[in-house]
């Protein structure tokens, strides 16, 4: 007993390197966890709670009515502990640290759904577009209260992410509330491998006053090198404004939000981030190099839009460089730190810092209001994701011959079935938002 206390205080006082998704490492010394100056607890104290805590491990071990290995316990036990912190907090066994990897690469199997532990519900944040969940008709704000008739009450968000996954081809059975309603549907899916195209969709939405479209679905590595090309593109057409549409997105990268807002400012605060220690402040600024011409900007959000896209909706809206449009944001604001234990076989995604937008605002469980209203009923929420389900967007190289071999994004509509065209009204105010920008432009008096 007394080495197993030895080894979970050798844990307290060990000096660790915290390395934040997707963000650049602090030059800062490693934090080192260790009582802060002036805590309650005494190291008598400390002492005392390892000991109760091996006491309760012991009596598990011991007499429980199955034999449990000691890993098991204590995986359990790292899970539960991070489970009660806050719902993006979790701790990742060797086998899930290396499912995490290939997430990050943009190219993984299952549904294609973020999810996380709400009030004690498994509530999806947001559909990945073109996914098989996008496509069964899963919404923003869904509750999960079953997987295949299994009830979701009281279940960790690793143990229902394990049963969303499986084999390519097989199917799942999700019931669902949606958000706004009462009444529990059974949604059924086939699971498939899901590649993110993180820039979708570029093109001019209006010839006639030169508007460009293009919507950003997560951020990669590769994402501004590709918005960069559809930019490029579109102003070769002579683009005059853009709708950059964050509909949907659940975030990625940090580093790669900052790189895309720094491409539409060209100086002051792009986000900063604050933690109890100061190895987590960090001040990211804007560049005027590599920015893009100062042309009008409307910015499409909705209750799906998330972590790396209210970074990229917040610093917009607070240095005035366009307006946003939809519906607030999901509001999630925090920063996850991946440490490693137990060698680097497995690891903590410990929440270690929030963001703030550049006039210092924290938009964590808050979200962030558009400047323009376009509120959606149940009803044409659906229909949104019908019609995007339908657009079968792909990437495309340019034919050859093309003389600079550019990557073009397109969108083309399944014309199977004779439809009414549908009208995407929050997409039509952001074009009326430019439309009108431009009029006024024209009709200003110089001075």
């Amino acid at each position: 007993m007394k080495s197993i206390i030895r080894f979970f205080l050798s844990i307290v006082f060990i000096s660790i390197s915290a390395v934040v998704l997707g963000q650049e490492k602090s030059p800062e010394a490693p934090l080192l966890i260790q009582p802060k100056e002036g805590a309650d607890q005494s190291r008598e104290k400390i002492y005392e709670e390892f000991e109760e805590f091996v006491r309760v491990l012991k009596e598990v071990q011991d007499k429980y009515v199955d034999e449990i290995k000691l890993d098991t316990i204590l995986t359990n036990a790292y899970r539960g502990m991070l489970s009660g912190l806050d719902p993006y907090s979790q701790y990742f066994s060797p086998e899930e640290l290396e499912d995490l990897k290939v997430e990050t690469e943009g190219e993984f199997e299952g549904l294609g759904i973020e999810v996380i532990v709400k009030e004690g519900l498994l509530t999806v944040i947001t559909p990945i577009v073109d996914s098989p969940a996008f496509k069964a008709g899963i919404l923003v704000g869904d509750r999960i209260i079953k997987i295949d008739g299994d009830s979701t009450e009281n279940m960790s968000i690793r143990e229902a992410i394990k049963k969303l996954r499986g084999k390519i081809g097989t199917k799942i059975t999700l019931t669902v509330v949606h958000e706004g309603d009462i009444n529990p549907v059974d949604i059924t899916i086939e699971r498939a491998k899901i590649h993110v195209n993180s820039i979708r969709g570029a093109h001019m939405v209006d010839n006639e006053y030169k508007i460009g479209y293009l919507a950003v679905t997560n951020f990669q590595e590769n994402t501004v090198k590709d918005m960069d090309d559809a930019i490029q593109t579109m102003m070769k057409k002579g683009m005059q404004g853009l709708i950059l549409d964050l509909r949907f997105n659940p975030g990625g990268l940090l580093n790669v939000a900052v790189e895309m807002v720094d491409k539409f400012l060209d100086k002051g605060v792009i986000v900063s981030t604050k933690g109890r220690d100061k190895t987590q402040n960090y001040v990211y600024q804007a560049h005027k190099k590599g920015t893009y011409p100062n042309f009008p900007i409307a910015v499409l959000v909705n209750n799906g839009s998330a972590s790396a896209s209210e970074i990229v909706a917040g610093a917009i809206k607070d240095h005035r460089r366009g307006l946003l449009v939809g519906i607030r944001t999901f509001g999630k604001g925090s920063v996850q730190s991946l440490i490693p234990v137990e060698d680097g076989k497995a690891a903590l995604k410990l929440t270690t810092a929030r963001y703030y937008t550049p006039r210092g605002i924290c938009i964590h469980e808050k979200g962030i209001e558009p400047d323009i209203k376009v509120p959606l009923t149940l009803t044409e929420t659906k229909a949104l994701h019908e019609h995007m389900s339908a657009a079968n967007i792909n990437t495309k190289e340019s034919e050859p011959g093309d003389k600079d071999k550019e990557a073009v994004l397109k969108g083309t509509i399944s014309q199977e079935k004779e439809k009414p065209a549908y009208i995407d009204i929050q997409l039509e105010r952001a074009k009326d938002v430019l439309k009108g920008i431009e009029v006024y432009a024209k009709k200003r008096p110089a001075l």
